[in-house]
């Protein structure tokens, strides 16, 4: 038994079978439809819910299944080997939940968590603007305070689910600004269909279909006084709270891809034969697999270990940008060298590898680059 498996709870290993039924037996049979017609899956998440998937990290008292953090990398790795837009759609509805779990009234509990546990409504965090990034001394969306709330007025960029979502959790600078601070707080935006002024232009990706992301425009949208999340000036703490969760559940992500990836390399390697011989006889395709099979176990234990910590409440940023920047280099890797094993089939579109490979890319860029990843790791480990 390796060291990963004997670490697992019952409770962990109780999960990861639950997301293996609902991968085998929901996700996986949708994976190419999905891909074919890039709708967002709504059935799929609420069948999540259904299954307990969507709440992992949730209150039991909300309709959640208040388990830790291990746990959820557990269903979301699994799933996404069945689909990575399925697991992006369910990781970027799960990271809205949160802050609501955290830092919600019990009025906005009781109004929002039971729905998103159970996948009857969908969350999504807009953050990220087109000339600001996430910085919060840049963000120019804005909420001037009015007679009964707030109107939203700016422009934000990406965010899983956006446009879809049934509530949007808005990151933008309150105004009049506190006398201290730059006043970035939080507000609960519902739907484009519910929030007149609330527009919403989807972008297609290379990869992850189905998964939907783009530029949302708020003008002058109206909330009540109780759209707001904490309390002002909280939004950026808010807003990066989970931010080493968001990244060592992209790793998990990452790993759940280079699996499916490799395993239809290691089986097609088997069976295929060159010259007489299986092509996994071949020093060249052995020596690929060899690297794929160490690289993938070193990725996993990065996030399982990082999730471990974060479980424990001893998350570690270091840990996590670890795990999220190797992750994502390693499917990268695996998808591309899987294609490779398969030589020209590999390529076609009737064999999932190109959309693993696809699919793996973004990894690489969302929740912060490899770049910035291999920068946080750098200062903490030079204690910069």
């Amino acid at each position: 038994m390796s060291l990963i498996e004997s670490a697992l709870s019952e409770e962990h290993r109780e999960f990861r079978d639950r997301a293996d039924d609902f991968a085998t037996e929901v996700v996986a049979p949708r994976a190419e439809a999905i891909e074919e017609t890039d709708e967002f899956p709504r059935d799929v998440l609420a069948e999540a819910g259904d299954r307990g998937l969507l709440g992992v990290l949730l209150p039991e008292e909300y309709g959640g299944e208040g388990s830790d953090f291990l746990s959820y990398c557990l269903v979301i790795e699994r799933i996404a080997q069945a689909s990575g837009a399925v697991a992006e759609s369910i990781q970027g509805h799960t990271f809205a939940a949160l802050p609501i779990a955290r830092h919600g009234t019990d009025a906005q509990k009781e109004a929002y968590l039971e729905p998103m546990a159970r996948g009857e409504s969908i969350g999504a965090m807009l953050l990220t603007e087109p000339d600001a990034g996430s910085s919060p001394t840049e963000l120019a969306t804005v909420a001037e305070e009015t007679d009964d709330g707030y109107a939203i007025t700016g422009e934000k960029a990406f965010g899983t689910n956006a446009g879809v979502a049934d509530v949007h959790l808005v990151v933008a600078r309150k105004r009049p600004a506190p006398d201290e601070g730059h006043g970035v707080s939080v507000f609960l935006v519902p739907s484009p269909e519910e929030a007149p002024g609330f527009t919403f232009d989807r972008v297609e990706f290379m990869g992850m279909r189905g998964h939907v992301t783009g530029d949302s425009a708020f003008d002058d949208v109206a909330v009540p006084a109780d759209a707001l999340l904490g309390e002002v000036g909280q939004g950026f703490r808010i807003a990066m709270g989970t931010i080493d969760m968001a990244r060592t559940g992209l790793g998990a992500i990452a790993t759940g891809i280079a699996t499916a990836a490799f395993e239809e390399a290691v089986d097609y390697a088997g069976a295929r034969e060159q010259g007489g011989n299986p092509v996994g006889q071949y020093q060249a395709v052995q020596v690929l697999v060899a690297e794929m099979d160490a690289k993938l176990d070193g990725a996993r234990h990065l996030v399982y270990d990082s999730a471990h910590d974060i479980a424990a409440g001893e998350g570690d940023t270091r840990a996590s940008s670890k795990a999220k920047y190797v992750a994502s280099d390693v499917v990268e890797y695996v998808t591309r060298n899987a294609i490779q094993i398969h030589g020209g089939k590999g390529y076609r579109t009737d064999y999932p590898l190109e959309r693993y490979f696809r699919d793996a890319k973004i990894l690489s860029l969302i929740g912060g680059t490899t770049e910035i990843q291999k920068t946080t790791v750098a200062e903490h480990a030079l204690d910069l």
